[in-house]
């Protein structure tokens, strides 16, 4: 089984988020962050990015801060493929390893939203299941959602090939005890990801194909 992370490792979605942010912000005259700013604050979900990107911004009032993450989050949900693309080589990839495999897309992006960019950029047939942030269990770095996953398909921890690109997913991996490859071509550097432990680290997509669990 392979699971894939979503944001930084199978789709580039930091110009769609800065997007809808950036709007979000100028709607109460806080200025705008550059894509960079964004890299650095994703993968702890919508509301971690934007508490970083507030504070950042000067905006400390706890009760506006509600009302810019539901605005932000409303507008994000109505187009999240705005701006949103493959990463080079990763829809070819994903169509050979799904010839022999299954396949699911995993990520701290709340669930309704991410079936919507997974359909929109994939289809509805290339993964085999899809699973984003809910309250039904803790989001990433817990393993609580490949524990889903594992039971959903009734795999061993050792059947599964785990890909991200920060040091969340490689947490979360590990936590979960499953083998985990950090994939720089995403928002974290190679020199960055070196650092996080990760069982593997491949710098481009076709390397995927030949992964063999250590």
């Amino acid at each position: 089984m392979y699971i894939f992370d979503v944001d930084g490792t199978i789709l580039d979605t930091v110009n769609s988020i800065q997007y809808h942010a950036n709007k979000t912000f100028k709607k109460y005259n806080l200025g705008s962050l550059e894509r960079e700013d964004y890299e650095r604050f994703l993968g702890n979900g919508a509301k971690y990015m934007i508490d970083k990107a507030l504070d950042k911004l000067g905006e400390f009032n706890l009760e506006k801060r509600e009302e810019i993450l539901k605005i932000y989050n409303k507008s994000y949900d109505q187009n999240p493929s705005y701006l949103t693309k493959a990463y080079p080589k990763i829809k070819e990839v994903l169509k050979k390893l799904k010839e022999e495999n299954t396949l699911v897309a995993f990520s701290n992006k709340p669930h309704s939203t991410l079936t919507k960019v997974i359909k929109d950029v994939f289809g509805e047939d290339l993964f085999d299941y899809v699973l984003g942030q809910s309250d039904r269990y803790k989001r990433k770095p817990s393993p609580e959602g490949i524990y889903i996953i594992k039971d959903r398909f009734r795999v061993n921890s050792d059947e599964i090939l785990y890909f991200g690109d920060s040091e969340v997913d490689i947490l979360c991996g590990k936590n979960a005890g499953v083998f985990t490859i950090a994939c720089s071509w995403g928002f974290r550097d190679r020199k960055f990801l070196e650092k996080q432990n990760a069982d593997l680290i491949i710098d481009d997509a076709k390397e995927i194909l030949n992964i063999r669990r250590v």
